[in-house]
């Protein structure tokens, strides 16, 4: 016997229904329901449906686009349309008055329902009616699958679309809903959501009545409320890219949970999960075009008007700005030496992190092991005033990494201020020059602040960081002190440790002793075998002066030799 639409009005959940026009239509015989929740939905209709919507697919479309929307419906012959008028779209009422001339033309019964009915109260009747219960949930499965694959056809802002999804899962299931990513930090959520996530050790897992690819779970909840009225709280976790993990919350504040709620929801993460996808693969290929823009600024090979005029638009940078140009690396102590390459990128992506959080508005690139930093400086700020706040900065991206790995250290060299893109280059190698240095200057004093060097601050350095020739950084080092740097091996490295110690120590051999867990007799005994290879005057200022930059000129050859 057919199901009419005159017998789904004497449903119970239409008895405040209310008939707006199409009456003719009274007796076309409904074969199916859908949602309408995206305009692309049309593609997925086959005719003899009742169609339910709340106007979210068009709130923001013309009368136009509603038009010919509908004259594809009318191709369909769709028994019925039940609608829910909401106030967030635009123009409703006079696409409500076009709906009821489409219902007189084309002889099909248009319904309003309450607004507050959930997707699910109106369709689980009219599918009872025509399926038994395993062919109701297809049926189901099939309009919410449909719905959320035609949202991913009609959006494309990145967290625009996982919003729409959100919205529209909550009025098929009546309940609010959150996203949250592996670090439960909230992303994005429908009115009335609880936007932090705390996962009870009473959590347990329960299994929906189909076999999923994801982990559904159940706690219960305490509502934000003055009556601490508990709930029960779902939550779906499934993997993401890269083994991160997402967590959708349903809290079951407003009903019920039911086998249908389990399907919208199994859809909704489907969808949500395609365009995160989606979107890692967009800002994939956007980082990576906006690298190369970055790595020929940084390399100054960019020379004309035109390619710098198109570098910036890309960059969204201006042309004519003040920039500085930092790099930042990470050092792991307990390793003592750099990590393995693989583990490098970890901690790359660790660093990259913490500078995101803490540097406004600034243009990143990462380099294998280092972070690069176009920072834009303000005109108006003191040279002084930037200082402090940079190294505050440092400071503070340090206590990010070592909550990850209490034995990483930031290090940051930083090049000169210039003006215009064009000079970028030459503040990405000074940032380069400087960065190099920590490590030396870091060994000669342990009581210097090597996190972060000024290639201001380096003095005569600065010259040597323009000599690329290992042997003519050579002529750098006193004849006295290439004397020691050739002596027999087996000594020579402990006795270069006892001269750097010495003269950090200002020549005190108490103090050089106690940093080299020597007796004082053995420190002294080392002094004078020094003076006696090399012939050094430690009384002389220049003589010593001269044998300081020899010591770091050694190191520098060693770091180019490597």
């Amino acid at each position: 016997m057919a199901f009419r639409v005159r017998d789904m009005l004497k449903l119970h959940i239409f008895s405040r229904a209310k008939l707006l026009g199409g009456e003719a239509g009274l007796d076309n015989e409904i074969q199916g329901a859908t949602i309408i929740e995206a305009p692309d939905i049309v593609r997925f209709i086959n005719g003899g449906e009742v169609l339910l919507t709340r106007f979210y697919a068009f709130q923001a479309c013309t009368m136009e686009e509603f038009d010919g929307y509908f004259r594809q419906l009318a191709m369909k012959r769709v028994s019925a349309i039940v609608i829910k008028r909401g106030g967030d779209v635009d123009d409703i009422e006079e696409k409500v008055r076009f709906i009821l001339k489409f219902a007189e033309e084309f002889s099909v019964p248009v319904l309003e329902v309450a607004f507050e009915l959930s997707f699910r109260e109106i369709l689980k009747p009219i599918l009872e009616q025509l399926f038994n219960e395993e062919v109701k949930q297809l049926k189901y499965f099939k309009t919410t699958y449909d719905n959320f694959t035609a949202l991913s056809f009609s959006f494309r802002s990145a967290q625009d679309s996982i919003r729409k999804i959100l919205d529209v899962l909550e009025k098929m299931i009546g309940n609010p809903i959150a996203l949250f990513n592996q670090n439960k930090d909230y992303l994005a959520g429908t009115e009335g959501c609880i936007p932090h996530l705390t996962i009870s050790k009473q959590i347990e897992e329960y299994h929906p009545p189909f076999y999923s690819n994801y982990t559904y779970l159940k706690q219960m909840t305490v509502l934000e409320e003055e009556d601490g009225k508990a709930c029960v709280q779902y939550l779906v976790k499934w993997r993401a890219m890269y083994n991160r993990s997402m967590y959708l919350v349903v809290t079951a504040s407003n009903g019920a949970w039911g086998d249908m709620d389990d399907i919208a929801v199994e859809n909704a993460v489907t969808a949500l999960r395609q365009e995160l996808y989606r979107q890692h693969s967009v800002e994939e290929l956007e980082e990576k075009f906006q690298n190369d823009i970055i790595t020929q600024l940084l390399k100054g090979k960019i020379h004309s008007p035109i390619e710098f005029d198109r570098a910036v638009r890309h960059l969204g940078i201006p042309l004519e700005a003040d920039y500085r140009v930092l790099i930042f690396k990470i050092w792991n102590e307990n390793a003592g030496e750099y990590e393995k390459l693989n583990e490098k990128y970890k901690y790359d992506s660790i660093l990259r992190d913490a500078i995101l959080n803490e540097f406004e508005e600034v243009r990143v690139r990462n380099d294998v092991d280092k972070v690069i930093v176009i920072q834009q400086i303000r005109q108006d700020q003191k040279q002084e005033e930037y200082r402090r706040e940079l190294k505050a900065t440092v400071e503070r991206i340090q206590k990010r990494v070592i909550q990850k790995n209490k034995g990483l250290r930031v290090r940051a060299g930083v090049g000169k201020e210039v003006k215009g893109v064009a000079g970028i280059s030459d503040s990405y190698k000074e940032a380069g020059d400087s960065l190099e240095f920590i490590g030396i200057f870091e060994e000669q004093n342990a009581e210097y602040d090597s996190r972060i060097v000024f290639f201001s601050d380096m003095g005569l350095f600065k010259l040597l960081c323009k000599v690329n020739s290992t042997k003519e950084l050579y002529e750098y080092i006193p004849e006295s002190l290439q004397k020691l740097l050739h002596y027999k091996k087996q000594q020579r490295q402990e006795l270069i440790l006892t001269l750097n110690t010495y003269l950090d120590r200002n020549q005190n051999l108490t103090k050089t002793a106690q940093d080299l867990f020597v007796h004082y007799k053995t420190a002294a005994y080392r002094i004078e075998r020094i003076s006696g290879i090399t012939g050094i005057d430690f009384n002389n200022p220049s003589e010593v002066l001269a044998v300081r930059i020899g010591l770091i000129v050694y190191k520098m050859i060693g770091n180019m030799e490597r």
